[in-house]
């Protein structure tokens, strides 16, 4: 076993996206500093939605705007709200 390893971590955070107001949920994922807008556009799950044009926000269930937070600093279900 190397030293400072951890059994089973890869290095990769999943968190759970959703439309808000739908009921079907994504898994997105990515380093601890990704963002996540970072990494939802790097796993696009909307094929409605296209993922370059796509303007959005992504809050928690509480509200919070956590777009350009790391995906390390929320570990709750994300909110994915389209912009006009």
């Amino acid at each position: 076993m190397r030293r400072g390893s951890l059994k089973g971590y890869s290095g990769r955070i999943n968190r759970v996206v959703k439309i808000k107001g739908d009921r079907v949920e994504h898994f997105i994922h990515g380093t601890p500093e990704t963002t996540f807008e970072q990494a939802l556009r790097n796993n696009w799950p909307f094929e409605d939605h296209d993922v370059k044009k796509s303007k959005l926000r992504l809050v928690t269930e509480k509200g919070v705007d956590v777009t350009k937070s790391t995906l390390s600093s929320h570990e709750g279900t994300v909110l994915v709200e389209f912009l006009p």
